[in-house]
Protein backbone atom coordinates (compact mmCIF):
# COMPACT_ATOMS: atom_id res chain seq x y z
CA UNK A 1 0.00 0.00 0.00
CA UNK A 2 2.60 2.44 0.75
CA UNK A 3 4.54 1.98 -2.79
CA UNK A 4 1.28 2.89 -4.07
CA UNK A 5 0.33 5.92 -2.70
CA UNK A 6 4.41 6.50 -3.11
CA UNK A 7 3.83 6.26 -6.83
CA UNK A 8 0.87 8.13 -6.74
CA UNK A 9 2.60 11.50 -5.26
CA UNK A 10 5.17 10.79 -7.63
CA UNK A 11 3.07 10.92 -10.38
CA UNK A 12 1.22 14.19 -9.29
CA UNK A 13 4.64 16.08 -8.78
CA UNK A 14 5.21 15.24 -12.31
CA UNK A 15 2.02 16.61 -13.59
CA UNK A 16 2.46 19.47 -11.39
CA UNK A 17 5.70 20.46 -13.12
CA UNK A 18 4.36 19.67 -16.63
CA UNK A 19 1.48 21.78 -16.47
CA UNK A 20 3.73 25.00 -16.12
CA UNK A 21 1.59 28.22 -15.00
CA UNK A 22 -1.34 26.54 -16.16
CA UNK A 23 -4.30 25.25 -14.42
CA UNK A 24 -4.42 21.56 -13.15
CA UNK A 25 -7.41 19.81 -13.03
CA UNK A 26 -9.33 16.66 -11.41
CA UNK A 27 -10.48 15.46 -15.22
CA UNK A 28 -6.64 16.08 -16.41
CA UNK A 29 -5.48 14.51 -13.36
CA UNK A 30 -8.13 11.54 -14.08
CA UNK A 31 -7.30 11.35 -17.54
CA UNK A 32 -3.57 10.73 -16.90
CA UNK A 33 -4.56 7.77 -14.17
CA UNK A 34 -7.45 6.09 -16.06
CA UNK A 35 -7.19 7.12 -19.63
CA UNK A 36 -9.65 4.64 -20.57
CA UNK A 37 -12.75 3.46 -19.23
CA UNK A 38 -12.51 1.78 -15.78
CA UNK A 39 -13.19 -2.15 -16.31
CA UNK A 40 -15.69 -3.77 -14.77
CA UNK A 41 -14.32 -7.05 -12.64
CA UNK A 42 -14.37 -10.32 -13.78
CA UNK A 43 -15.21 -8.78 -17.96
CA UNK A 44 -11.94 -10.73 -18.99
CA UNK A 45 -12.47 -14.10 -17.82
CA UNK A 46 -13.95 -16.30 -20.18
CA UNK A 47 -16.57 -18.99 -19.77
CA UNK A 48 -16.10 -21.99 -21.40
CA UNK A 49 -18.63 -25.02 -21.49
CA UNK A 50 -22.76 -24.34 -19.74
CA UNK A 51 -23.71 -22.69 -17.35
CA UNK A 52 -25.68 -24.07 -14.49
CA UNK A 53 -28.83 -22.46 -14.07
CA UNK A 54 -29.95 -22.23 -10.32
CA UNK A 55 -33.63 -24.19 -9.63
CA UNK A 56 -35.77 -22.57 -7.61
CA UNK A 57 -37.16 -24.16 -4.92
CA UNK A 58 -40.90 -25.01 -5.04
CA UNK A 59 -43.08 -22.06 -3.79
CA UNK A 60 -46.87 -23.41 -2.57
CA UNK A 61 -49.72 -21.86 -0.29
CA UNK A 62 -52.35 -22.71 2.16
CA UNK A 63 -55.21 -21.54 3.52
CA UNK A 64 -56.15 -23.17 7.40
CA UNK A 65 -53.37 -25.92 8.79
CA UNK A 66 -53.94 -28.22 12.05
CA UNK A 67 -50.45 -29.87 11.53
CA UNK A 68 -52.31 -33.17 11.26
CA UNK A 69 -50.07 -34.33 8.19
CA UNK A 70 -50.52 -38.18 9.02
CA UNK A 71 -52.32 -39.92 6.28
CA UNK A 72 -55.15 -40.50 8.24
CA UNK A 73 -55.92 -37.50 9.99
CA UNK A 74 -54.93 -35.01 7.19
CA UNK A 75 -58.12 -32.77 6.88
CA UNK A 76 -57.09 -29.24 6.13
CA UNK A 77 -56.33 -28.05 2.89
CA UNK A 78 -52.48 -27.30 4.36
CA UNK A 79 -52.55 -30.44 6.03
CA UNK A 80 -53.68 -32.67 2.55
CA UNK A 81 -50.63 -31.09 0.71
CA UNK A 82 -48.21 -31.92 3.46
CA UNK A 83 -49.73 -35.44 3.44
CA UNK A 84 -49.92 -35.75 -0.57
CA UNK A 85 -46.07 -34.31 -1.07
CA UNK A 86 -44.97 -36.82 2.02
CA UNK A 87 -47.03 -40.04 1.33
CA UNK A 88 -47.40 -42.69 -1.73
CA UNK A 89 -51.03 -42.32 -3.09
CA UNK A 90 -52.32 -46.23 -3.98
CA UNK A 91 -53.20 -43.85 -7.80
CA UNK A 92 -51.26 -43.02 -10.45
CA UNK A 93 -50.86 -38.71 -9.51
CA UNK A 94 -50.99 -36.09 -12.21
CA UNK A 95 -50.43 -38.79 -15.09
CA UNK A 96 -47.69 -40.99 -13.59
CA UNK A 97 -47.56 -44.83 -13.68
CA UNK A 98 -49.63 -45.79 -10.44
CA UNK A 99 -47.62 -47.57 -7.71
CA UNK A 100 -50.09 -50.74 -7.91
CA UNK A 101 -52.43 -52.80 -10.32
CA UNK A 102 -55.91 -52.91 -9.25
CA UNK A 103 -58.04 -55.44 -10.80
CA UNK A 104 -61.89 -55.37 -10.00
CA UNK A 105 -63.90 -58.65 -10.87
CA UNK A 106 -67.40 -59.31 -10.23
CA UNK A 107 -68.68 -62.39 -8.71
CA UNK A 108 -71.73 -64.71 -9.33
CA UNK A 109 -73.38 -63.47 -5.86
CA UNK A 110 -73.45 -60.14 -7.09
CA UNK A 111 -70.46 -59.21 -4.99
CA UNK A 112 -67.32 -57.21 -6.19
CA UNK A 113 -63.25 -58.37 -6.06
CA UNK A 114 -60.74 -55.74 -5.63
CA UNK A 115 -57.34 -57.11 -5.66
CA UNK A 116 -54.61 -54.71 -4.79
CA UNK A 117 -51.26 -55.67 -6.04
CA UNK A 118 -47.67 -53.42 -5.32
CA UNK A 119 -44.98 -52.77 -7.61
CA UNK A 120 -41.92 -54.19 -6.76
CA UNK A 121 -39.02 -51.92 -5.44
CA UNK A 122 -41.03 -49.56 -3.42
CA UNK A 123 -39.78 -47.84 -0.42
CA UNK A 124 -40.22 -45.55 2.65
CA UNK A 125 -38.14 -42.43 2.87
CA UNK A 126 -36.55 -44.37 5.31
CA UNK A 127 -35.48 -46.81 3.27
CA UNK A 128 -37.86 -49.44 4.50
CA UNK A 129 -39.41 -51.75 1.74
CA UNK A 130 -43.04 -51.08 1.37
CA UNK A 131 -45.17 -54.03 1.40
CA UNK A 132 -48.30 -55.64 1.71
CA UNK A 133 -48.63 -55.64 5.28
CA UNK A 134 -47.96 -51.86 4.93
CA UNK A 135 -51.12 -51.76 2.83
CA UNK A 136 -53.14 -54.54 4.88
CA UNK A 137 -52.14 -51.85 8.10
CA UNK A 138 -53.88 -48.84 6.33
CA UNK A 139 -56.91 -50.78 5.30
CA UNK A 140 -57.76 -52.20 8.84
CA UNK A 141 -57.12 -48.79 11.00
CA UNK A 142 -59.27 -46.72 8.40
CA UNK A 143 -61.79 -49.10 9.00
CA UNK A 144 -61.65 -49.66 12.73
CA UNK A 145 -65.23 -48.41 14.84
CA UNK A 146 -62.35 -46.16 16.72
CA UNK A 147 -61.26 -44.12 13.43
CA UNK A 148 -62.82 -40.59 12.95
CA UNK A 149 -60.80 -39.33 10.38
CA UNK A 150 -61.72 -38.00 7.03
CA UNK A 151 -61.78 -40.76 4.84
CA UNK A 152 -65.33 -42.64 4.35
CA UNK A 153 -63.72 -46.57 3.90
CA UNK A 154 -65.35 -47.38 6.97
CA UNK A 155 -69.04 -46.79 5.29
CA UNK A 156 -68.16 -49.01 2.21
CA UNK A 157 -69.81 -52.75 2.18
CA UNK A 158 -66.61 -54.64 2.82
CA UNK A 159 -67.96 -58.31 3.60
CA UNK A 160 -67.52 -58.85 7.50
CA UNK A 161 -66.89 -55.07 8.00
CA UNK A 162 -69.86 -55.10 10.71
CA UNK A 163 -69.44 -58.53 12.41
CA UNK A 164 -65.95 -57.04 13.18
CA UNK A 165 -66.86 -54.22 14.84
CA UNK A 166 -69.81 -56.13 16.69
CA UNK A 167 -67.23 -59.00 17.66
CA UNK A 168 -69.85 -61.90 16.21
CA UNK A 169 -71.86 -62.77 13.54
CA UNK A 170 -74.90 -60.05 12.85
CA UNK A 171 -77.51 -62.87 13.56
CA UNK A 172 -76.59 -63.12 16.81
CA UNK A 173 -75.66 -59.25 17.41
CA UNK A 174 -79.07 -58.95 16.36
CA UNK A 175 -80.44 -61.15 19.04
CA UNK A 176 -79.13 -59.51 21.71
CA UNK A 177 -79.92 -56.09 20.40
CA UNK A 178 -83.23 -56.84 20.54
CA UNK A 179 -82.95 -58.00 23.91
CA UNK A 180 -81.68 -55.12 25.07
CA UNK A 181 -83.88 -52.79 23.36
CA UNK A 182 -87.30 -54.90 24.71
CA UNK A 183 -85.76 -55.14 27.86
CA UNK A 184 -84.25 -51.23 28.18
CA UNK A 185 -87.22 -49.70 25.90
CA UNK A 186 -86.53 -45.78 26.68
CA UNK A 187 -85.91 -46.56 30.22
CA UNK A 188 -89.15 -48.89 30.84
CA UNK A 189 -88.61 -51.24 33.36
CA UNK A 190 -90.59 -53.63 34.80
CA UNK A 191 -92.62 -51.09 36.97
CA UNK A 192 -94.02 -49.82 33.58
CA UNK A 193 -95.72 -53.33 33.25
CA UNK A 194 -96.56 -53.61 36.80
CA UNK A 195 -98.54 -50.49 35.60
CA UNK A 196 -99.87 -51.65 32.64
CA UNK A 197 -101.30 -54.73 34.83
CA UNK A 198 -102.67 -52.12 37.50
CA UNK A 199 -104.74 -50.15 34.59
CA UNK A 200 -105.75 -53.39 32.69
CA UNK A 201 -107.21 -54.42 35.83
CA UNK A 202 -108.76 -50.99 36.63
CA UNK A 203 -110.25 -50.47 33.00
CA UNK A 204 -111.64 -54.33 33.68
CA UNK A 205 -113.28 -53.32 36.65
CA UNK A 206 -114.88 -50.15 35.24
CA UNK A 207 -116.60 -52.26 32.78
CA UNK A 208 -118.39 -54.16 35.26
CA UNK A 209 -115.79 -56.94 35.37
CA UNK A 210 -116.02 -58.70 39.14
CA UNK A 211 -112.79 -58.86 41.32
CA UNK A 212 -113.37 -62.45 41.27
CA UNK A 213 -113.35 -62.86 37.45
CA UNK A 214 -110.20 -59.74 36.64
CA UNK A 215 -108.00 -62.52 35.76
CA UNK A 216 -109.91 -63.87 33.25
CA UNK A 217 -109.95 -60.53 31.65
CA UNK A 218 -108.49 -60.45 28.18
CA UNK A 219 -106.35 -57.59 28.85
CA UNK A 220 -105.59 -58.32 32.16
CA UNK A 221 -104.07 -61.84 31.55
CA UNK A 222 -102.14 -59.79 28.38
CA UNK A 223 -100.73 -57.42 30.91
CA UNK A 224 -99.82 -60.04 33.49
CA UNK A 225 -98.35 -62.42 30.73
CA UNK A 226 -95.47 -59.60 29.77
CA UNK A 227 -95.27 -58.71 33.41
CA UNK A 228 -94.53 -63.03 33.97
CA UNK A 229 -92.26 -62.62 30.45
CA UNK A 230 -90.24 -59.72 31.72
CA UNK A 231 -86.63 -60.63 31.95
CA UNK A 232 -86.55 -58.82 35.85
CA UNK A 233 -82.83 -60.06 36.16
CA UNK A 234 -81.49 -58.66 32.88
CA UNK A 235 -83.41 -55.68 33.37
CA UNK A 236 -81.46 -55.23 36.70
CA UNK A 237 -78.13 -55.65 34.90
CA UNK A 238 -78.92 -53.00 32.67
CA UNK A 239 -80.52 -50.50 35.16
CA UNK A 240 -77.02 -51.38 36.73
CA UNK A 241 -74.63 -50.62 34.20
CA UNK A 242 -76.39 -47.42 33.06
CA UNK A 243 -76.02 -46.02 36.04
CA UNK A 244 -72.53 -46.67 36.21
CA UNK A 245 -72.21 -45.34 32.63
CA UNK A 246 -74.05 -42.25 34.06
CA UNK A 247 -71.84 -41.88 37.05
CA UNK A 248 -69.31 -41.79 34.65
CA UNK A 249 -70.71 -39.93 32.66
CA UNK A 250 -70.76 -36.89 35.42
CA UNK A 251 -67.20 -36.76 35.13
CA UNK A 252 -66.83 -36.50 30.96
CA UNK A 253 -69.72 -33.74 31.92
CA UNK A 254 -67.59 -31.67 33.60
CA UNK A 255 -64.44 -31.66 31.69
CA UNK A 256 -66.27 -30.83 28.33
CA UNK A 257 -68.12 -28.16 30.19
CA UNK A 258 -64.55 -27.22 30.85
CA UNK A 259 -62.73 -27.61 27.62
CA UNK A 260 -65.57 -25.84 25.60
CA UNK A 261 -67.72 -23.39 27.46
CA UNK A 262 -64.84 -22.14 30.15
CA UNK A 263 -64.68 -18.64 28.56
CA UNK A 264 -68.59 -17.23 30.28
CA UNK A 265 -66.71 -17.67 33.86
CA UNK A 266 -65.98 -14.20 34.90
CA UNK A 267 -68.76 -12.89 33.49
CA UNK A 268 -71.53 -15.53 35.32
CA UNK A 269 -69.45 -15.95 38.62
CA UNK A 270 -66.88 -14.24 41.44
CA UNK A 271 -64.74 -16.57 39.86
CA UNK A 272 -61.82 -16.15 37.46
CA UNK A 273 -61.47 -19.13 34.46
CA UNK A 274 -58.02 -19.73 36.57
CA UNK A 275 -59.54 -19.87 40.00
CA UNK A 276 -62.14 -22.46 38.65
CA UNK A 277 -59.62 -24.60 36.20
CA UNK A 278 -57.52 -24.90 39.73
CA UNK A 279 -60.32 -26.29 41.66
CA UNK A 280 -62.06 -29.25 41.07
CA UNK A 281 -65.15 -28.22 43.54
CA UNK A 282 -65.18 -25.33 41.52
CA UNK A 283 -65.68 -27.04 38.54
CA UNK A 284 -68.90 -28.91 39.14
CA UNK A 285 -70.01 -26.01 40.90
CA UNK A 286 -69.79 -24.68 37.38
CA UNK A 287 -70.99 -27.18 35.47
CA UNK A 288 -74.39 -26.97 37.29
CA UNK A 289 -74.54 -23.38 36.88
CA UNK A 290 -73.62 -23.79 33.14
CA UNK A 291 -76.13 -26.87 32.33
CA UNK A 292 -79.40 -25.10 34.59
CA UNK A 293 -78.68 -27.58 37.62
CA UNK A 294 -78.60 -24.70 40.20
CA UNK A 295 -77.48 -21.29 40.74
CA UNK A 296 -75.66 -18.76 42.67
CA UNK A 297 -76.98 -17.57 46.12
CA UNK A 298 -77.08 -14.50 48.17
CA UNK A 299 -74.38 -15.71 50.73
CA UNK A 300 -71.67 -16.31 47.69
CA UNK A 301 -72.05 -20.34 47.71
CA UNK A 302 -74.16 -22.52 45.41
CA UNK A 303 -77.34 -23.94 45.17
CA UNK A 304 -78.64 -27.26 43.07
CA UNK A 305 -82.15 -27.97 41.89
CA UNK A 306 -83.61 -29.99 44.89
CA UNK A 307 -82.27 -27.56 47.57
CA UNK A 308 -78.39 -29.05 48.28
CA UNK A 309 -76.01 -26.22 49.09
CA UNK A 310 -72.66 -25.91 49.57
CA UNK A 311 -70.93 -22.23 50.76
CA UNK A 312 -67.86 -22.91 47.87
CA UNK A 313 -65.13 -21.84 50.91
CA UNK A 314 -65.14 -25.34 53.13
CA UNK A 315 -67.40 -26.96 51.17
CA UNK A 316 -67.85 -28.01 47.29
CA UNK A 317 -69.91 -29.94 45.22
CA UNK A 318 -68.35 -33.69 44.11
CA UNK A 319 -69.15 -35.37 40.90
CA UNK A 320 -71.21 -37.74 42.85
CA UNK A 321 -73.53 -34.60 43.76
CA UNK A 322 -73.68 -33.69 40.26
CA UNK A 323 -74.97 -37.08 39.53
CA UNK A 324 -77.15 -37.04 42.04
CA UNK A 325 -78.97 -33.76 41.11
CA UNK A 326 -79.34 -34.99 37.55
CA UNK A 327 -80.53 -38.27 38.11
CA UNK A 328 -82.87 -36.70 40.13
CA UNK A 329 -83.27 -34.06 37.77
CA UNK A 330 -84.45 -36.40 34.99
CA UNK A 331 -86.13 -38.86 37.45
CA UNK A 332 -83.73 -41.28 36.53
CA UNK A 333 -84.58 -41.44 32.88
CA UNK A 334 -81.44 -41.68 31.46
CA UNK A 335 -82.55 -41.72 27.52
CA UNK A 336 -83.81 -38.49 28.21
CA UNK A 337 -80.73 -37.17 30.29
CA UNK A 338 -78.60 -38.29 26.94
CA UNK A 339 -80.58 -36.49 24.54
CA UNK A 340 -80.51 -33.55 26.13
CA UNK A 341 -76.89 -33.50 27.37
CA UNK A 342 -75.30 -35.67 25.35
CA UNK A 343 -74.77 -33.37 22.46
CA UNK A 344 -71.01 -33.48 21.53
CA UNK A 345 -70.00 -36.62 23.17
CA UNK A 346 -70.19 -40.58 22.41
CA UNK A 347 -73.54 -42.66 23.21
CA UNK A 348 -72.87 -43.31 26.40
CA UNK A 349 -76.44 -45.60 26.39
CA UNK A 350 -75.19 -47.66 22.73
CA UNK A 351 -71.71 -48.22 24.61
CA UNK A 352 -73.70 -49.86 27.45
CA UNK A 353 -75.65 -51.32 25.05
CA UNK A 354 -72.94 -52.93 23.31
CA UNK A 355 -70.84 -53.44 26.69
CA UNK A 356 -73.66 -55.76 27.18
CA UNK A 357 -74.58 -57.78 24.05
CA UNK A 358 -70.57 -58.55 23.85
CA UNK A 359 -71.17 -59.61 27.69
CA UNK A 360 -74.25 -61.73 26.75
CA UNK A 361 -73.82 -63.43 23.43
CA UNK A 362 -70.89 -66.03 24.19
CA UNK A 363 -73.33 -67.43 26.81
CA UNK A 364 -75.33 -68.37 23.93
CA UNK A 365 -75.91 -71.90 23.21
CA UNK A 366 -75.65 -71.13 19.73
CA UNK A 367 -72.87 -69.15 20.06
CA UNK A 368 -70.11 -69.38 17.30
CA UNK A 369 -67.22 -68.01 18.53
CA UNK A 370 -65.84 -64.35 18.23
CA UNK A 371 -65.18 -62.55 14.98
CA UNK A 372 -61.57 -61.04 15.38
CA UNK A 373 -60.99 -60.34 11.52
CA UNK A 374 -62.83 -58.69 8.61
CA UNK A 375 -63.63 -61.38 6.25
CA UNK A 376 -63.53 -59.11 2.70
CA UNK A 377 -59.88 -58.12 3.40
CA UNK A 378 -57.28 -60.60 2.69
CA UNK A 379 -53.49 -60.68 2.84
CA UNK A 380 -52.71 -62.50 -0.33
CA UNK A 381 -48.85 -62.30 -0.53
CA UNK A 382 -46.30 -59.68 0.57
CA UNK A 383 -47.18 -57.49 -2.71
CA UNK A 384 -50.84 -58.81 -2.58
CA UNK A 385 -54.08 -57.47 -1.33
CA UNK A 386 -58.01 -58.77 -1.89
CA UNK A 387 -60.72 -56.81 -0.84
CA UNK A 388 -64.35 -58.33 -0.95
CA UNK A 389 -67.38 -56.12 -1.50
CA UNK A 390 -71.12 -56.78 -1.07
CA UNK A 391 -71.48 -54.40 -4.59
CA UNK A 392 -69.27 -51.84 -5.83
CA UNK A 393 -69.46 -48.89 -8.79
CA UNK A 394 -66.98 -46.32 -9.61
CA UNK A 395 -67.43 -44.26 -6.17
CA UNK A 396 -67.06 -47.08 -3.87
CA UNK A 397 -64.18 -47.98 -5.91
CA UNK A 398 -62.63 -44.68 -5.70
CA UNK A 399 -63.55 -43.99 -2.43
CA UNK A 400 -61.45 -47.53 -0.95
CA UNK A 401 -58.55 -47.29 -3.29
CA UNK A 402 -58.02 -43.37 -2.85
CA UNK A 403 -55.76 -43.90 0.28
CA UNK A 404 -52.08 -43.04 1.11
CA UNK A 405 -50.77 -46.30 1.84
CA UNK A 406 -48.94 -45.77 5.72
CA UNK A 407 -45.68 -47.10 6.96
CA UNK A 408 -46.99 -49.65 9.82
CA UNK A 409 -43.35 -48.96 11.39
CA UNK A 410 -43.92 -45.68 11.91
CA UNK A 411 -47.71 -45.15 12.62
CA UNK A 412 -48.33 -48.81 14.29
CA UNK A 413 -46.19 -50.90 15.90
CA UNK A 414 -44.66 -54.25 13.96
CA UNK A 415 -45.00 -56.60 16.53
CA UNK A 416 -48.13 -56.15 16.62
CA UNK A 417 -48.84 -57.42 13.40
CA UNK A 418 -49.66 -61.18 12.70
CA UNK A 419 -52.29 -61.44 10.25
CA UNK A 420 -52.80 -65.00 10.71
CA UNK A 421 -53.33 -64.41 14.28
CA UNK A 422 -55.26 -61.79 13.65
CA UNK A 423 -52.98 -58.52 14.83
CA UNK A 424 -52.93 -55.44 12.52
CA UNK A 425 -50.17 -53.68 14.67
CA UNK A 426 -52.23 -51.74 16.70
CA UNK A 427 -54.98 -52.46 19.47
CA UNK A 428 -58.04 -52.98 17.98
CA UNK A 429 -61.18 -50.29 18.74
CA UNK A 430 -58.43 -48.45 20.49
CA UNK A 431 -56.18 -45.82 17.87
CA UNK A 432 -54.52 -44.01 20.55
CA UNK A 433 -51.49 -45.18 19.39
CA UNK A 434 -51.47 -44.39 16.08
CA UNK A 435 -53.11 -41.15 16.72
CA UNK A 436 -49.95 -40.09 18.97
CA UNK A 437 -48.63 -39.67 15.16
CA UNK A 438 -51.49 -37.69 13.76
CA UNK A 439 -49.04 -34.64 13.44
CA UNK A 440 -45.94 -36.19 12.06
CA UNK A 441 -45.29 -37.29 8.00
CA UNK A 442 -43.45 -40.09 6.86
CA UNK A 443 -44.53 -42.03 4.08
CA UNK A 444 -43.35 -42.76 0.53
CA UNK A 445 -43.67 -39.81 -1.45
CA UNK A 446 -41.95 -37.38 -3.76
CA UNK A 447 -41.05 -35.45 -0.81
CA UNK A 448 -39.92 -35.70 3.12
CA UNK A 449 -40.69 -33.54 5.76
CA UNK A 450 -38.52 -31.06 7.06
CA UNK A 451 -39.74 -28.77 10.01
CA UNK A 452 -42.49 -26.26 10.76
CA UNK A 453 -41.20 -22.53 10.96
CA UNK A 454 -43.89 -20.85 12.31
CA UNK A 455 -46.94 -20.96 10.31
CA UNK A 456 -44.25 -22.52 7.35
CA UNK A 457 -43.44 -26.14 6.29
CA UNK A 458 -40.39 -27.15 4.32
CA UNK A 459 -40.19 -30.17 2.34
CA UNK A 460 -36.50 -32.17 0.96
CA UNK A 461 -36.78 -33.87 -1.86
CA UNK A 462 -37.16 -37.63 -1.30
CA UNK A 463 -33.77 -39.77 -2.61
CA UNK A 464 -36.03 -42.92 -2.16
CA UNK A 465 -38.64 -42.22 -4.62
CA UNK A 466 -39.84 -44.32 -6.87
CA UNK A 467 -40.27 -42.35 -9.65
CA UNK A 468 -36.51 -40.57 -9.01
CA UNK A 469 -35.92 -37.12 -6.81
CA UNK A 470 -37.65 -34.37 -7.86
CA UNK A 471 -35.08 -31.22 -8.84
CA UNK A 472 -36.49 -28.90 -6.82
CA UNK A 473 -33.98 -28.05 -4.15
CA UNK A 474 -36.90 -28.53 -1.35
CA UNK A 475 -40.52 -27.19 -0.92
CA UNK A 476 -41.78 -24.25 1.07
CA UNK A 477 -45.61 -24.08 1.84
CA UNK A 478 -46.48 -20.82 3.50
CA UNK A 479 -50.01 -19.47 4.82
CA UNK A 480 -51.93 -17.12 1.52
Amino acid sequence: MKNKLRSLAVLLAALLLLSGCGRLTVESVMNVIAPTETPIPGADVTFQGDQVETVEPLRLTYSDMDGLFSPFWAETDGDRTVASLTQLSLLAVEGNPSPSEILVQTNEDGSSTVTIQLREGLTFSDETPITARDLLFTYYVLMDSDYDGPSQVKTLPVRGLSDYWNGMDVDMYSKYITIFDMTYNGGRYDKDLQEALENARRAAKENGISEERLDGDAEVKKAKAALDAYDTERAEEIRSAIEEAWRRDAQALVDYTMANYSGTIALRTDYTKEQVMANPGLQVMYTMLDRGFGSMNEEGGFTSVGDLSWDLAEAFPTVEDLYSVMYAAYNGDAAQYWSIEGYGRGDMIANVENELVQRWAPEDEYWRGSVDNIAGLELLSSRTVKITLEYCDESILKTLTDIWIAPLHFYGDADLFSAENNRFGFTRGDLSAVRAHAGEALGGGEFVYRETDVRTVYLDPNGFYWLGQNEAPYVVLTKQ
